[in-house]
């Protein structure tokens, strides 16, 4: 019984704390309840809240867009209005004098105005916007005349610097450092704006118009500061070397050339880009010069003078000095140029007139024309001398003093060959015809004269003037030529004809040009033969057909023009051809001409006998010319008169000649003359007579013939 009320009341005790249990977990129910409530609600309030917020966080952030597109807009407006508003400003601005006193403080303006006129030509929708392009263009020429003024004013006073009321001169001590430093001071400060100004020419062009008026301005002072010096100092120099042409133009020259230099280097001292007014200033510096030497060259005659000038003009001052500063000396180049061109315009001129004068017109002296005295005299004068030398019995003054009295024997001898040696190296005696002195004056003034002309003159001028005066060269030699032949013998004038025209070819020679000239000329060939056939149809003059007259005429009466081409170096040749033709044949009728004679007289016979056929035929050797004794007599005089003459025609060849070879090839044709003659002879007489005949004629052979030249050559 106590267990089970143990268990009974153990029961109710549980029960009770179940109760207990259930009681809390009813009130934790409860208040779990409430408290999901109080959630809910608070859920509610929140989502409330929360809705709210994002609202409001929505409303600030598109508001906070809105200002910032505001903000940028305004920016951008501004942004864009400031163009416009510059415009004002700057007019402003620039119309305070106080606040342009700085003119670097321009540099910036320079800067904005030119993205303002860019703005608005990338701009030129927006309103108004050509309006205000204008004005910032008048804006920006107020600021480049405020710049422009301001370095024009800075280069006058650079300018005023330099007293002048003082007589300065550039050739003064001083001048460098009058002319030149003073005025150079306040170079650094028109290059900084002279740079600004240069970097923006390609922008706009009027930057590039104020870059130009102050590279004008700075002419024009230099100008001023200048010309009167320079005049003088030209002036100076002429009147320094008045009698002397040449020194006067190195010397002009050479005062221009670093004047040009000088004026280039300061110039870039103030501005970096090359101005066409730098150049038209020392254009008309260098033209005083040119002006002033001009109306002295215009009246040099002396071509040696002339020459010497196109050498300082196109030699010392052109390529030596001016090739290797072009740029600075471009402007002298150009006056030394032209000036050059009218030396070598008055040299052409000059020497067409020495041409017709001194060597086409010359009249030779009895001296020049002394043939063969004068060369006789001076083989003498050369043996004479080295007999001197190998003897050492008399001084050198005793052989000039002979010297001199032989040649003043003869009028228009050139005292000065003596001094020229008349010997060979192996000792031999040359011909005094080889001495330069001795060369006909003609010859001797048309090589100096090309040889002058091929170092001054353009190759195309010199081949025309070479060829005009080859070609008169050689008629003075032909006049002389002829001359000697009347003074003495044709021997002599042949000779002293082909010595110098070997002479002219030899030394034409070294001038490595075409004497080959092209002229045009017109043929009136066909205009003449029309001409003919127009007046043997007068009868046809008005028929209408293709037969008329007047119409053939008119198609075949043109003139043509044909080129020809004039070799003056064939010319010397041909004459050269000529005239040793000429001598073989003189030589050759005066060595064999008899035995011509008698050939041709035979062979009429001969042929008159091989006409005849059948007929009774004529003997030679009975007619009178050709009896056995009258041909002995014929045959021996000849013989005698080559052996007397040939020692005499050798020497006399050597004398002109004084070439071996030459000789050889000159008398070779005679020497085969003479032999064909001998040779013709021997066939005929053996055909024609008989032995006993042949025994009176005596005709010598081939091999005396030969021998006979040949001993003679050796004399």
């Amino acid at each position: 019984m106590s267990t089970t009320y143990k268990q009974k009341q153990n029961f109710s005790n549980t029960f009770e704390h179940i109760c207990l249990w259930e009681q809390q977990c009813q009130t934790l129910y409860n208040d779990i309840n409430e408290a999901v409530k109080y959630l809910d609600t608070l859920h509610d309030t929140y989502t409330k809240v929360s809705y709210k917020t994002n609202s409001l966080y929505r409303a600030c952030e598109q508001l906070l867009a809105d200002q910032t597109k505001l903000l940028n807009i305004t920016e951008c407006i501004e942004n864009r209005l400031s163009y416009f508003d510059d415009v004002d400003r700057f007019s402003k601005n620039l119309s305070i004098t106080p606040l342009v006193s700085d003119i670097k403080q321009l540099i910036p303006t320079l800067t904005r105005i030119d993205e303002c006129l860019a703005y608005f030509d990338t701009h030129s929708s927006f309103k108004q916007s050509l309006v205000y392009k204008n004005q910032m263009k008048q804006v920006l020429l107020k600021a480049l005349n405020i710049i422009k003024a301001h370095i024009i004013q800075i280069l006058q006073n650079s300018s005023n610097t330099i007293d002048p009321n003082k007589n300065h001169t550039l050739l003064s001590d001083d001048a460098y450092t009058l002319f030149y430093g003073r005025f150079r001071i306040n170079a650094p400060k028109v290059k900084v704006l002279a740079e600004e100004l240069e970097q923006r020419c390609t922008r706009n062009p009027e930057y590039e118009k104020t870059l130009s008026d102050c590279h004008e301005c700075y002419a024009n002072q230099r100008r001023i500061l200048l010309t009167s010096s320079v005049q003088s100092a030209i002036q100076d120099l002429a009147t320094k070397n008045e009698r002397d042409m040449c020194t006067l133009v190195r010397s002009g020259c050479a005062f221009l050339l670093h004047l040009c230099q000088d004026e280039y280097q300061l110039f870039y001292q103030f501005f970096s880009k090359h101005s066409v007014y730098l150049d038209t200033m020392l254009s008309g510096f260098c033209n005083l010069l040119y002006d002033n030497l001009r109306s002295r060259i215009i009246h040099v005659i002396h071509l040696e003078t002339l020459a010497e000038l196109v050498t300082i003009l196109k030699v010392e001052m052109v390529e030596e000095h001016v090739k290797n500063s072009a740029k600075e000396l471009s402007t002298f180049e150009t006056v030394c140029t032209q000036m050059l061109e009218d030396v070598q315009e008055r040299l052409v001129y000059r020497t067409q007139v020495y041409i017709r004068n001194e060597i086409l017109g010359y009249k030779p002296s009895p001296g020049d024309i002394a043939y063969p005295e004068k060369l006789e005299m001076m083989q003498k004068i050369a043996q004479s001398l080295k007999e001197q030398r190998v003897s050492r019995l008399n001084s050198q003054s005793s052989v000039d003093s002979t010297n001199e009295v032989f040649f003043e024997t003869i009028p228009g001898t050139d005292l000065s060959v003596i001094s020229s040696p008349i010997t060979t190296k192996d000792g031999q005696i040359s011909s005094p015809a080889d001495l330069h002195g001795m060369w006909y004056p003609t010859v001797r003034r048309t090589l100096v004269c090309l040889s002058k002309l091929f170092r001054c003159l353009d190759r195309n001028i010199f081949q025309g003037l070479s060829q005009e005066t080859l070609t008169m060269c050689v008629r003075s030699l032909i006049t002389a030529s002829e001359l000697i032949t009347q003074r003495k013998t044709p021997i002599d004038g042949r000779l002293f004809l082909i010595k110098h025209l070997l002479i002219l070819r030899e030394q034409i020679a070294p001038f490595s040009v075409d004497f080959a000239v092209k002229e045009m000329v017109i043929d009136f060939t066909k205009l003449k033969e029309a001409a003919m056939k127009f007046l043997s149809k007068k009868s046809k003059l008005l028929s209408m057909n293709r037969d008329n007259a007047f119409l053939e005429f008119l198609l075949q009466g043109t003139l043509q023009v044909k080129e020809s081409f004039i070799d003056s170096k064939r010319e010397v040749d041909k004459h050269l051809k000529q005239t040793c033709e000429l001598y073989i044949a003189d030589l050759s009728n005066q060595l064999c001409g008899t035995i011509r004679q008698y050939l041709q007289k035979a062979q009429i016979i001969l042929k008159m006998n091989f006409d005849q056929n059948n007929k009774q035929k004529v003997s030679l050797r009975q007619q009178p010319f050709a009896k056995p004794e009258i041909l002995h007599e014929l045959i021996i005089e000849n013989y005698n008169l080559m052996k007397k003459q040939l020692p005499d025609i050798f020497k006399i060849m050597s004398l002109y000649l004084a070439n071996k070879d030459t000789e050889q090839i000159l008398f070779k044709p005679i020497k085969n003359n003479i032999q064909q003659a001998y040779q013709e002879l021997i066939i005929l007489i053996r055909d024609q007579y008989s032995e006993e005949d042949l025994q009176i004629i005596g005709c010598p052979s081939q091999e005396q013939i030969s021998l006979l030249i040949s001993t003679s050559s050796s004399k």
